[in-house]
């Protein structure tokens, strides 16, 4: 998405430059006012560029806080194994089995701790989701307004065209 919306500027750029030769090569005041038509394509496009790198941002620390989760978990996991624990989903559970009153009462005595260290992995994933969330909610809204103000802008009145000189 970054890649794109770099693209995507160096097109708007280069579609402004165009626009400015077609009106420096006109002699008369018949083009296309700015901000209107063709003219305003080139700041949409710009527009829709930086969503797209907040949108490509949005899922770079997504994937940095992901990657931070999982590595949370590992190591809860390993606290889990090491105290002869195991994981039911998210919740630390005791092993079935046989097993003296002193280990049972060890095991028992570590599941508060692990359990903390797990629910830390979690919660750190939900957090991690809900922001996602808010942020593909906010980006949905803004690329359709833009994607709006694209088609408006589209269906604007006809320009009148100056005559083009020969070169």
């Amino acid at each position: 998405m970054r890649r794109e919306s770099s693209r995507l500027r160096q097109h708007a750029q280069s579609l402004d430059e165009a626009l400015s030769d077609l009106a420096a090569q006109s002699d008369t005041d018949a083009a296309a006012p700015t901000g209107t038509g063709i003219c305003a394509i080139p700041a949409s496009m710009r527009a829709i560029a930086g969503e797209l790198d907040d949108a490509g941002a949005v899922l770079e620390r997504y994937a940095t806080e992901l990657a931070e989760a999982h590595e949370l978990g590992r190591r809860a996991q390993l606290r889990v194994e090491r105290a002869g624990l195991l994981l039911d989903g998210t919740r630390v559970i005791e092993p079935w089995g046989l097993a003296s009153a002193l280990d049972a009462t060890l095991r028992r005595s570590k599941v508060p701790e692990v359990q903390a260290r797990v629910d830390l992995a979690t919660a750190h994933v939900g957090r991690a989701r809900g922001r996602l969330e808010r942020e593909a909610t906010r980006l949905t809204e803004r690329f359709r307004t833009l994607s709006l103000g694209a088609r408006s802008a589209g269906e604007t009145r006809p320009a009148r065209r100056a005559p083009l000189r020969a070169r």
